[in-house]
């Protein structure tokens, strides 16, 4: 005679990154349930389906000569996607334009960060699904209306956060 057990479908908060401020992207709630019991977690890497120099590293960082490096991970364990970006400190350039797709959302939305070397720029629990990234260096002030005078898009990174 066999048993049978009630199944618990769970959710989980996820957010929904909107605007990047100090370090962090803050974001909006949405609810989304969870596939993967605890304990079974992955990381993804980002790559660039149009090719593009890769650089190597963990995770890889893809370039184009005369552009900054980009690169990502999403990493299920601590529920975060971080992206790799840099290769500029010359005093020309002001910033970096951080542009990206994000699950369920139509059009590409922008990210202005501080120029450096070797940049990381964290999302906390981001959305679940397909993401793209591309990273340029610009000259100018961030609060400048246009996007002033502005290096070559880096390759563009693909990443199915799962």
């Amino acid at each position: 005679m066999g048993r049978s057990f009630p199944v618990v479908a769970a959710a989980a908060a996820v957010l929904v990154p909107v605007v990047f401020v100090g370090g962090t992207a803050t974001a909006a709630r949405a609810r989304v349930p969870v596939s993967a019991p605890a304990g079974q977690c992955a990381s993804e890497d980002a790559y660039a389906p149009g090719g593009g120099t890769d650089l190597g590293g963990t995770p890889k960082r893809f370039t184009y000569a005369g552009t900054p490096y980009a690169g990502a991970r999403f990493d299920g364990c601590a529920d975060t996607l971080r992206v790799y970006y840099g290769g500029y400190s010359s005093p020309r350039y002001s910033y970096y334009e951080v542009r990206y797709t994000y699950p369920s959302q139509l059009g590409w939305y922008s990210w202005q960060l501080r120029m450096g070397e070797y940049r990381v720029a964290t999302v906390d629990a981001p959305a679940r699904g397909d993401w793209n990234f591309k990273v340029r260096a610009c000259a100018g002030a961030i609060d400048e209306a246009g996007p002033g005078s502005c290096t070559g898009w880096s390759p563009q990174l693909f990443l199915h956060a799962v």
